[in-house]
């Protein structure tokens, strides 16, 4: 991680996404908020294959944790 400040922004929901039909372009990712302004995420194509990795090994990581019935 870099020496940057982190914003915490607590979500309620992703309300939408948006993936441009362009690899070279941008996804848009909504998500509402409990604030007074929601969020908006500019994400490349690069940096949205990086948040699928992530989410997925997150999921797989979970799936370890759950109750087999």
């Amino acid at each position: 991680m870099s020496d940057k400040q982190m914003v915490a922004v607590p979500v309620i929901k992703a309300t939408r996404i948006e993936v441009s039909s362009d690899p070279c372009g941008n996804a848009r990712l909504m998500f509402e908020t409990v604030g007074e302004a929601d969020v908006l995420l500019i994400l490349p194509m690069a940096a949205l294959a990086e948040l699928e990795a992530l989410l997925a090994r997150a999921s797989q990581e979970q799936a370890k944790h759950q109750v087999k019935q």
